[in-house]
Parts: C-alpha cells; structure tokens; sequence
C-alpha cells in the first residue's frame, strides 16, 4: 500500500473573474437584467446592497446604465420612424407586415413564456417591474393599429383597379411611396446599427483579454467609451455610491449588515441547501459532575469552531483545485426589513439605521456583534459567515452558523447556501466570432416583427424609473430591505454538470464534518457528555432527513431545504 502524498504548500490556481465580464454583457442583452438591477440598486438610495461575489458591482451598474440609455434613444428614434411610415404607408402594406410581425411574434413569445413560467417555478426574485410605461405603450399601440385598419378598409372600399388605372385617382403618390420606401431603409438601419454596437460590445470590449471594468483607456473600437457611458450623468450621485475600483474586504473588527425585504433572509448567496439545527442537553459526565455549567461563553465556541473549520483546507487533496485553502469567514448582522420599520423609532434600530432617509450602515462594530450574541434579537440576529468560491467563480458555496446557549441547551443552526452558475446564454459571449453576419440577421429579423415590438419600444421610449412612494410620516419596507443581487438576478438554478454538483456536495460535508466534530470535541473538553450530541450528528452526517416542507426529527431540524441537483440539482430522494 503506498504511502500517501505529503501534504504541500501549494498556491491554488487564481480564479477568473469572468463574473463581471458576463454580467456586463447580460446588461446590453438582456434589458430586464439591466432595468431590474437599476431599480434594485440604484433607484432606492435607502436600500442595503448586498455583496455579490465575484462580481465588480460599479462596473456592471454602469453598462446597465449605459444599456439602458442606449435602448431609450435607440427605441424613440424608431417611435418617431414609426409614425412617419404609419402616416405614409398604405394600408395593403401595413396590413400585411403587421399580420407578418404578429405572427412571428407569437411565435417567440411562446419560448419567453415558457422561460418566464420556469423562472416563476423556480421562485426567482425578479424585482417588481413599474406597469405606467407598458400601458402607455399598449395605449399607442391600440391607436397604432386603428389608423392601420383604417387605412385597410380605406384603400379595400376603393374603386377596381381599372378604374384607378383609366383615371388615376386612386393609390398613393410618388411621394408617399418615397417617404415609405425611407422610412422602412431607417428604421432598418437603427436596428441594425443597435445589433452591431451590442456586437461590438460583447465580442471586443467584454471579451476575456480585452476587458476593461472602467475609462477613459484606449478603446478597442471606434466610440467604444462613449457607448459605454451612455446616460451615467443621469445617475451620477447613484453610481457614486459604487465605486469601480471598490474591491476592499470588510474589515475584520466589523460586521456586515445584510438588511433582507421577503423571506430570504441570506441575500446574495443563493439558494439554501439542506439546513438543520439541533438543541443539545449540556449534561455533565459522570466525573465532571461538580463543574458548574455550561462552562464557557459563545465568543469563544465561535472563534474555536472558526479556527478549526480555516484549517479544512491545508490538504489539496481535499477540495479539487484546492479551493478551501481559500476558505473566508466572516460576521453578518441579519435584519429583516419589515421589522426594521416597525422597530424604526428602537435604539437598536438606529444603531443599523441612524438617518431615515439613507440607507442602512453597511457594516456595525464589535459591540454590536458582542450584543447579539449575547441576545438575539427576533428581528436582527447575528450569523459567522464562512464562504468558499470554486469553479472560477462559478459556483459559490456559502454557510452561516449561528448559536445559542443557557445553562441547560445549546441550540446550533447551520444554513448552506449555493449561488449557482450565470445562466448560460449570458456566458455565450466568448464563443460568438468577431466577424459575423448574425448582427444583420437579427436586424432583419426585428424589421419583420416591428409592428408587433411597438408598444414595448414605445414604453422604452418614454420609460421612467422612479423611487417607491412614501407617504409623509410613514416607511416602506422594500425602501430599505433587498430582494436580489445581481449575481441572483442572471443565474441559473441548476449546476452545468455532475463534477460541479459533487463539489457543492462536498464541500458542504467536509465543512459540516469538520464542525460536528470540532463542535463535539469542544464540549467535551469543556466536561459534557456528548452521548446525545453523537445520535443527533449521526443524524446530520448520514442525511437521514429528507425535506419537503418543515420537518422535525428527534430534536434535529432542516426545514425548507433547497436541493442543488437534477434541475435544481441535489441528491435524489430514496
């Protein structure tokens, strides 16, 4: 039998930031990414912002921005096209290219529908999308196609075609084709012009080598900045707040603040797989029975626990890659938004939320860390972080441990969560040629269905994004509380392949492993008897407890637990 490899201080492989490069991208392609993470992020200046890792959060919100500025110009030049064809144009025409563009557009909107009905089954947090613009767009639309039958029922009560050749009194004029004819060539070459920036953009400026977060630097192509600074002076103080180069870690003597509006309280790390908690009796042994319990404080069975759970990853063999090596930890402040405001006026409340009008701190000291621990409060609670990102960036495994602890308990609640890959068609970027004919494509293909796009470009047009209403002495909730990242906003809800799910699966046990046993060699230095700690473990590590809903078995708990497999990926129930 051979002896096994020593262990050596190797450096793991650097991670990729393709993240941000991605997400820059999804933000000129996919435009409710882009309006979804502006209203989330930089319409509400008294939200808290999570962290999404990986992610260069400046940088993203800026090509949001630029994309967003880009449409609106983009959409109320082809408005006004629109109407110069609409007055010009006869009806034979109209009617048949309307009939075309509805039917070609039916046919796409069955493929977004079935996309939009999985994005609602899998409980993907979309921020609520303002409804003003989208009827203003179908009211246009609505009077769009009264002049369109108009003029076909005009044109079809016309004299025979004989007729209006003898007299030539009937058809339209040299004019009115002409100005048809044009009309039609420009709002092709808007569109076209649109495929071929967007081109431009996701083949030069976000490829890998080429990607730049931030100017003014040497452009890859002719305007490039300009492009991508499109509507930033709009959202100035906003960005401010996001600056590109702000990369720095939270410090260690602070805590992050994570403010949640819903039930999720962990924003910005995913979906949560196979939590549990258990209550444990701090029974004495036989031979310590005169030792005064429980013997020791929560600071100090955090920090030991965190201690032992930073040396997990010293072997490389452990953890492909040797990602836990790189295993971070952390302290977050969890706060639910709703019982902020109903708390707003609380002491406790003001430590997180000083002015009423800003958003909350984004992080609070040691004291308040101290205060927590001792006495969690229902609405704000304290959780030790730890946290490893593997796959490039990928995949981020995430865990937050929290106790609590009197004479006679110690209650343990552990909660992993897995922030899954960008979705696929976003990560597309770097397999398109630089020289295509797709661009051209496309701009046929928008030409063919823009009668039907209409009313959507018109609410584009005149669009507005505007803060949620308050009224005069009271607090909204979602003013303050976040839903989503934007990590959350464009990933998938599944893993790209089995190595990813079995490293998720790992990674969790290695890390639950470790603290169970840490965990129970802790008490029983500390003279208490781990007889009951040892079946409720056994319990956890053999994965006895499947869950479909909140279910209790023994005194171990798991409720709402998310699988990570096969879809939403995970293992499969017996």
């Amino acid at each position: 039998m051979s002896a096994p490899v020593a262990d050596r201080d190797e450096t793991p492989p650097r991670l990729r930031d393709d993240t941000t490069r991605f997400l820059c991208g999804a933000a000129h392609r996919d435009q409710e990414f882009a309006d979804s993470a502006i209203r989330e992020y930089l319409v509400e200046s008294t939200r808290s912002i999570p962290r999404s890792p990986g992610v260069n959060t400046g940088a993203v919100l800026r090509e949001a921005v630029a994309a967003r500025a880009r449409r609106k110009v983009r959409d109320l030049v082809l408005v006004v096209l629109a109407i110069l064809v609409l007055v010009a144009a006869g009806g034979d025409l109209l009617g048949l290219w309307v009939v075309t563009a509805v039917v070609v557009a039916v046919g796409m909107t069955g493929a977004l529908g079935a996309r939009a009905k999985a994005a609602k089954q899998e409980k993907k947090e979309v921020p609520p999308q303002p409804r003003g613009p989208l009827a203003l767009g179908a009211a246009a639309a609505a009077v769009a196609a009264f002049l369109v039958l108009y003029k076909v029922i005009e044109e079809a009560n016309q004299p025979s075609a004989a007729y209006c050749r003898r007299y030539d009194v009937c058809g339209p004029s040299g004019a009115e084709v002409a100005f048809t004819v044009i009309g039609i060539l420009l709002i092709f070459a808007v569109l076209l012009a649109d495929r071929v920036l967007v081109w431009l953009l996701v083949t030069k400026s976000f490829r890998r080598k080429g990607f730049r977060a931030s100017g003014p630097q040497q452009p890859l192509w002719a305007n490039e900045w300009k492009v991508r600074t499109l509507g930033h002076s709009g959202f100035e103080r906003a960005l401010a707040h996001f600056p590109v180069e702000d990369d720095a870690p939270v410090p260690a003597d602070r805590a992050q603040v994570v403010v949640y509006d819903g039930y999720r309280p962990f924003v910005g790390s995913g979906t949560m797989f196979e939590p549990w908690s258990m209550a444990l009796p701090l029974k004495p042994t036989e031979e310590h029975g005169d030792r005064p319990r429980p013997g020791f404080a929560l600071p100090e069975l955090y920090d030991h626990i965190t201690a032992e759970l930073l040396k997990t990853g010293r072997s490389p063999s452990l953890s492909p890659g040797h990602r836990l090596k790189d295993l971070t930890t952390g302290d977050r402040v969890v706060i639910s938004a709703v019982e902020l405001v109903d708390h707003i006026d609380d002491p406790e409340a003001r430590i997180v939320l000083p002015n009423k009008d800003s958003a909350p701190q984004r992080t609070v000291d040691q004291s308040v860390v101290d205060g927590l621990i001792a006495r969690p409060m229902e609405w704000m609670r304290y959780f030790r972080s730890f946290q490893v990102e593997t796959w490039d960036r990928d995949v981020v495994v995430s865990a937050y441990l929290t106790f609590g602890l009197d004479e006679e308990m110690l209650y343990v609640e552990w909660t992993p969560c897995i922030l899954h890959p960008i979705e696929a068609r976003h990560r597309q970027i770097d397999v398109l040629p630089e020289q295509s004919l797709r661009p051209l494509l496309e701009a046929l293909a928008d030409l063919v269905r823009f009668p039907a796009t209409l009313h959507r470009r018109f609410a584009t047009a005149v669009g507005w994004l505007t803060p949620i209403h308050q009224a005069d002495g009271t607090h909204v909730a979602a003013r303050y509380g976040a839903k989503t990242s934007l990590r959350e906003l464009a990933s998938e809800r599944q893993v790209d392949n089995y190595f990813q799910l079995t490293d998720i699966e790992r990674y969790i046990k290695v890390l639950e492993s470790r603290l169970l046993r840490t965990l129970g060699e802790f008490l029983e230095s500390k003279g208490i008897s781990v007889t009951e700690f040892m079946e409720q473990a056994m319990q956890v590590t053999n994965n006895n407890v499947h869950i479909t809903g909140p279910v209790i078995s023994s005194n171990i708990a798991s409720a709402g637990r998310a699988r990570a497999g096969n879809v939403t990926a995970g293992r499969e129930k017996a």
